[in-house]
């Protein structure tokens, strides 16, 4: 009995820890990097057809984390801005092939895009 007392107590100490877990924070660098490069390279597609970043719709399941919502968020505003940023200093698109290419070993050697 005091057995599966003891049992009990710890699978309930360690369930706030499970609840927390989401499918971001779970992911291995290579596959992180997979998921960063493809939001990357849709927010690109939308930036070059020139529809606004407000206007960019986002379908969501309705089993998402805040942390994967915000993460998705976060993820299409730094490309909405890093490509107004180009746009304004100058530089013209790369070829999306080479953006996802870019994105990706970015991510990989953990260095800002």
């Amino acid at each position: 009995m005091r057995i599966s007392i003891l049992l009990f107590l710890l699978v309930l100490l360690l369930l706030p820890h499970t609840v927390h877990a989401d499918r971001i924070t779970q992911m291995y660098q290579s596959d992180l990097c997979i998921y960063t490069s493809k939001l990357r390279v849709a927010g690109y597609y939308y930036f070059e057809q020139g529809k606004p970043r407000e206007e960019v719709k986002i379908v969501w399941h309705g089993d998402e984390t805040q942390n994967e919502i915000d993460f998705v968020s976060r993820t299409l505003d730094d490309t909405y801005l890093w490509l107004t940023n180009g746009r304004s200093n100058g530089a013209e698109l790369l070829p999306v092939q080479t953006f996802g290419d870019l994105v990706y070993e970015a991510c990989m050697n953990g260095k800002p895009l």
